[in-house]
């Protein structure tokens, strides 16, 4: 039986593996582990380490985006408008009519009435040309964007229903009426 020796094809898998112990190692010292600190068992260093925003006078080196967290806000969808139903001529933008009414200034008055232990508060982000650009905030959540809504379009906010009576711009105010 003969004997063969062994080849370099091992000793290269080796060295490998050893390479992306280190390489990953290495990443974990550069505080790319999503920590600020230091690996159990180990001292905190005090010297520059590499970094894309450079070093300090004494040599430490900061994090240029706070440490890589970043409260990027998601934005959320506005709440869908319903179109008025098909025929609907709109009276001019400006009727003064309507049940609630809500400003610039302030939300909608009189406020609507709370279902099943939740309230609804409406506010005017904008008026542009003959449409409201509204927002609703139910019980403590964020305000939420409403699409531009005009006279006779409907817009469902989760338990209440309300229809859009009033457009002024010029006074900066919105009517509408609850219809649900």
């Amino acid at each position: 039986m003969t004997r063969t020796l062994p080849t370099q094809r091992p000793a290269r898998a080796t060295a490998l593996r050893l390479a992306g112990a280190v390489f990953a190692v290495g990443l974990l010292a550069a505080g790319c582990g999503g920590t600020d600190e230091p690996a159990p068992g180990t001292a905190p260093s005090t010297t520059a380490e590499a970094s894309d925003s450079g070093g300090g006078a004494d040599n430490t080196v900061e994090p240029s985006d706070g440490g890589g967290q970043s409260a990027a806000e998601v934005p959320m969808d506005p709440i869908a408008v319903t179109p008025a139903p098909e025929g609907f001529e709109p009276p001019a933008s400006c009727t003064n009519e309507g049940a609630h009414l809500v400003t610039a200034d302030s939300p909608a008055d009189p406020a609507l009435p709370e279902r099943n232990g939740e309230s609804a508060t409406i506010a005017l982000a904008g008026i542009e040309g003959e449409k409201a650009h509204l927002t609703v905030a139910v019980g403590d959540a964020e305000p939420r964007p409403v699409e531009a809504a005009g006279i006779g379009e409907t817009i469902g906010l989760d338990q209440w229903t309300i229809s859009i009576t009033s457009v002024c711009g010029d006074q900066d105010q919105v009517e509408f009426d609850l219809i649900d």
